[in-house]
């Protein structure tokens, strides 16, 4: 069975993990299938703490992968869910909306240059 759960990174009193799909039997630092993010606790900013692949992450979920209780916690608080039946996993990308660019304005010496060069 595949679990996404934290591997294990860092140093003494200084705590980082990677959150990965990994198959069961692996241990805790072991091999894993595929790297989905980061959750480092140490970070002041709540915001920064957790970056996530939450597109690869619906992916797993989709096709059965189990989260372990820490993952899960950090899955419900950035609100990434398993798609329903028929929902495909990866989420739209959000659409860029274009904004109008700032005109240049021509500076003194430009206007000078060009009627010294007619």
């Amino acid at each position: 069975m595949v679990r996404i759960r934290m591997k294990s990174f860092g140093r003494r009193h200084r705590p980082f993990f990677r959150i990965c799909a990994m198959d069961s039997r692996t241990g805790r630092d072991g091999r894993a299938i595929e790297e989905l993010g980061y959750y480092d606790p140490m970070v002041k900013s709540a915001e920064a703490r957790t970056s996530l692949n939450v597109n690869r992450i619906r992916y797993w979920l989709s096709v059965g992968a189990q989260p372990s209780e820490k993952v899960q916690a950090l899955l419900n608080a950035k609100g990434v869910k398993k798609p329903l039946p028929g929902e495909p996993w990866a989420l739209p990308e959000p659409v860029a909306v274009p904004t109008a660019a700032p005109q240049p304005v021509a500076s003194a010496a430009a206007s000078a240059t060009e009627a010294t060069s007619v």
